[in-house]
């Protein structure tokens, strides 16, 4: 639906009760409402939804795009034939506009659930439907025929070299060699940029400078750790050269080709842990921005080219506590950045391109007949307030025992209720660490009561 942006928020006040106790002397304990009288009943908070319609912003990460309305991949890597990440949608939501948590309150904020949804532009280049994750090894070179060019970044062809798999290429067989899967994930800004401060027109904020990507696409390892998805395809080991090359038709020309053997020191590189794979699903005819002619969407299947205004489903991994993390220190600062990113082939002639991707502008200018939004966001999320310990949305006398178990005992306490760090709840001025001062701050909001 082609309008100017908004979010909803509504409030659902719905929610499960278990009760626990602490036992009236020795360690704190988990018993069960018979054998003791003093009780702590966990509840949980209202919880929240959100949804946008579009981004605030979103912008490709191309620097030479414009504002078009549609992302366009031109050069993605330093070797060739390779996969790269270089052209990302890079998406941006003003969550602080919409009554979501900022600054370290966000701290006492858990994601319940979040979903995106993505849009190809109606014209333009397809990729494959991909729908699992596809191994580092698989985007090496395959094996077969490469085209050299006239010159580097040329257009007419002169020769062709059949070069085999190089060693470390890996098949995940038929129906997942070749395409790859549409993927989200958070974004690191660069040289000072932010989210509030990227200008999304086409004369706008650069993509590059200084070396380095302005918004680039991470992910985080098994252990937590923030790192760039930029680098997860490793570097092809086809060795290339810039020399002469005797071509079919028996000219010489300065160009850049194959030589048929394997670098000896290849950049290896990662499966990358994305935010979410993308999902072909059902829309059912005549569902307001997301309909072509009143026409909605069925399922694609696995290797079959993408529909032009086909939408994909994202459901975030919120169970990973370094996403969880992740979303929180965005919402802290007010907005909330994402990158769609789907690993695309370049040759030496720069040719290769997976799906354009729907923009807030594109969408915007689209004919009456698309009636498609750009990028959708939609989550829940629950809110402990300070003084809140058992988790019942308000500060009341029944938090009095719970404040003494998370002081006490905090391991029982979060084992009790896993949606609950005692940690957080007890750190009352959010310095990092409960002290004193912090001891003095439960006991005047909770026990004041």
């Amino acid at each position: 639906m082609k309008t100017s942006s908004k979010t909803s928020r509504r409030v659902c006040l719905a929610c499960t009760s278990v009760l626990y106790t602490i036992a009236p002397a020795g360690p704190a304990s988990i018993t069960s409402k018979a054998q003791t009288a003093g009780q702590i009943e966990f509840g949980r908070p209202a919880v929240v939804s959100v949804s946008f319609d579009q981004p605030t912003k979103d912008t490709s990460t191309y620097q030479y795009i414009g504002s078009s309305g549609n992302t366009r991949p031109f050069i993605w890597m330093n070797t060739f034939p390779s996969q790269g990440r270089q052209s990302n949608l890079v998406t941006m939501w003003n969550t602080g506009a919409a009554g979501v948590p900022t600054g370290i309150d966000t701290r006492r904020l858990r994601v319940l659930r979040m979903q995106v949804t993505l849009c190809t532009f109606p014209s333009g280049p397809r990729a494959r439907y991909d729908a699992t994750p596809d191994l580092w090894q698989n985007t090496l070179w395959a094996g077969g025929d490469i085209i050299v060019y006239d010159f580097f970044g040329g257009n007419i062809p002169v020769g062709i070299e059949s070069i085999p798999a190089e060693p470390r290429y890996t098949s995940q067989g038929t129906g997942e060699d070749g395409n790859q899967p549409i993927e989200i994930y958070g974004a690191r800004f660069n040289n000072g940029w932010t989210a509030e401060s990227w200008v999304e027109s086409g004369a706008g904020t650069p993509s590059f400078q200084n070396g380095l990507y302005n918004a680039e696409p991470i992910d985080f390892d098994d252990q937590g750790n923030e790192r760039s998805v930029l680098f997860s395809m490793g570097e092809t080991a086809v060795e290339f050269v810039e020399d002469d090359y005797i071509a079919d038709d028996n000219q010489t020309y300065f160009t850049y080709y194959p030589t048929g053997n394997f670098l000896s020191d290849p950049v290896d590189g990662f499966n990358p842990n994305s935010f979410a794979l993308g999902e072909a699903y059902t829309i059912p005819d005549g569902t307001p921005g997301h309909s072509i002619g009143g026409a909605g969407q069925t399922p694609i299947a696995q290797d079959t080219e993408i529909p032009p205004g086909y939408r994909f489903r994202f459901d975030i991994n919120v169970e990973n506590e370094a996403i969880q993390n992740y979303l929180r220190d965005q919402f802290a600062n007010g907005w909330l950045t994402l990158i769609a990113s789907q690993l695309a082939l370049g040759d030496i002639g720069l040719n290769g391109a997976y799906s354009y991707w729907l923009t807030k502008e594109g969408s915007a200018t689209l004919p009456g007949f698309f009636d498609l939004d750009p990028t959708t966001l939609d989550f829940d999320y629950i809110y402990f307030p300070p003084g809140d310990f058992n988790a019942n949305g308000i500060i009341d006398p029944l938090d009095r025992q719970a404040a003494v178990w998370a002081l006490t005992d905090p391991a029982g306490f979060e084992q009790a209720n896993p949606l609950l760090d005692a940690s957080t709840l007890t750190d009352m001025d959010g310095d990092g660490y409960t002290d004193l001062a912090d001891i003095t701050a439960v006991l005047s909001t909770v026990f004041g009561q």
